[in-house]
């Protein structure tokens, strides 16, 4: 089944490792281990934040509309060249207690996607752009307009998943995927109207980024 109709309060991803951490934490409960039970206890709690799966409504509904796909803060808008062509590059980074699923931000279809699995280096380290975890996104919207979205893990022991096929339909704020810690950049039209500026809290599937012109 694709993340996308992972519906419940809690991602499937997160069912097992929060259920074996609750066993230890009855446990422990019950033999009077209290520092054991705190441990656990505080385990399970963080568990449940980062697999949490709250329900998204888009009140937007625009064709040339552009969603944002992470939730986090916008570190910088600027422009970039990618494959001699100039784009808009908007940078999110994902803390570890946002939300952690990823969704689509149009209505329309994956391209192709690549993913570096790798290690999982602080971000300000140079080596992290080449050892890091990645995952690469090409979505194309109903209107034929193209953009690139890349997912960067960070100090994280949770992998990048996504749960998407080339050439597969996505309507706007479906999930595609998971990112426990990280940082997303979107790299949009070079004509794209930016609806965002540095400092902006944005919300995947929910907060306008752009839109197409």
């Amino acid at each position: 089944m694709m993340i996308q109709n992972d519906t419940f309060i809690l991602s499937k991803r997160g069912w097992l490792p929060s259920m074996l951490v609750g066993v230890f934490f009855i446990f422990f409960t019950m033999t009077t281990l209290h520092l054991l039970q705190f441990i656990s206890g505080a385990l399970l709690i963080a568990l449940l934040l980062i697999y949490r799966n709250p329900e998204r409504t888009t009140t937007i509904n625009e064709a040339n509309s552009i969603l944002s796909s992470v939730d986090g803060v916008v570190l910088g808008v600027e422009e970039t060249f990618i494959d001699q062509k100039m784009m808009r590059k908007v940078t999110v980074l994902n803390g570890l207690w946002d939300v952690s699923m990823l969704r689509a931000p149009f209505d329309g279809t994956v391209e192709d996607y690549q993913i570096r699995h790798g290690v999982s280096l602080p971000l300000s380290r140079p080596l992290s752009e080449t050892l890091n975890e990645k995952a690469v996104l090409s979505f194309r919207s109903a209107s034929g307009n193209e953009i690139f979205i890349e997912h960067m893990s960070e100090q994280s022991c949770f992998p990048i998943e996504i749960e998407a096929q080339s050439e597969q339909k996505m309507k706007e704020g479906c999930r595609y995927g998971f990112l426990a810690k990280g940082r997303t950049i979107l790299y949009l039209p070079h004509n794209a109207v930016i609806s965002i500026h540095p400092g902006s809290n944005v919300r995947a599937g929910e907060t306008l980024i752009g839109q197409f012109a």
